[in-house]
């Protein structure tokens, strides 16, 4: 990750280069998201697949990201976009009570996509499919890494109150929908990284993630998963993500 350069006073807008070091993913998390739980010997052909898959990710991957500090009232506006966000969206209650905001847009690059597409296009379903869940992870790893730069800026800036921490959100997720990325990406610019939007508001390249970092007490991060979007949800990361700040 690059070194902060701010001047005290000014808003955060920086392109940032992750290290491929700090989002590599752990390799028994990959296996977890190919349906191989933890604790479970994994055959020498798997593990085979998941050491080229990672050695393509490291190769053939070009992280890197765009951030902007932006106010209350400017995200409010990226935050309606166009509209259809689902009533009772667990954002809309948690984004007044910050007291910093950054929109962000990162990508593994599009080298590492193409090469994705064209194993699939080949036939090459295993090592495509593993190759796909070392990308997936390490973007979201990228978006951990985000967060910790945001909360290091502020610190820097000594903006950061005792007790403060920053998660990120995605429009796609409780409730937020996905059209939101289009006054997202009207705002941050990101083909500035090679990242664009199509008419279905999707990324391209494909391993890319939008949102916004969101810096507050870390109470404001804590709430019951009992939305009735909750219930199609088939990660529930949100549990993950509020034990670990529980435990800070």
């Amino acid at each position: 990750m690059a070194r902060i350069h701010s001047r005290k006073g000014y808003k955060l807008k920086q392109i940032i280069d992750f290290k491929i070091a700090e989002i590599n993913p752990d390799g028994r998390d990959v296996l977890l998201h190919q349906g191989i739980p933890k604790g479970v010997e994994v055959p020498e052909r798997i593990r085979v697949l998941l050491a080229e898959g990672v050695d393509i990710f490291r190769r053939t991957a070009q992280p890197k990201g765009v951030i902007e500090e932006v106010s209350l009232n400017q995200f409010e506006n990226t935050f309606v976009g166009e509209g259809k966000n689902i009533r009772d969206v667990i954002l809309e209650r948690i984004y007044p009570k910050s007291d910093h905001l950054a929109l962000y847009v990162l990508t593994m690059g599009e080298d590492v996509s193409s090469r994705i597409e064209k194993m699939f296009n080949e036939g090459d379903y295993a090592l495509g499919s593993m190759l796909d869940a070392v990308a997936s992870l390490a973007a979201d790893k990228a978006s951990e890494v985000f967060e910790e730069f945001y909360r290091d800026y502020l610190d820097s800036e000594e903006k950061l109150n005792p007790g403060e921490f920053v998660l990120s959100y995605s429009p796609g997720y409780c409730g937020w929908h996905i059209s939101g990325q289009k006054k997202l990406f009207d705002r941050l610019k990101p083909g500035l990284i090679g990242v664009t939007l199509n008419d279905s508001y999707l990324m391209t390249p494909l391993k890319s993630v939008s949102g916004v970092l969101v810096g507050g007490n870390k109470e404001i991060h804590i709430f019951d998963n009992n939305f009735e979007y909750c219930k199609e949800c088939k990660h529930e990361s949100c549990l993950d993500r509020m034990k670990r700040i529980q435990t800070i």
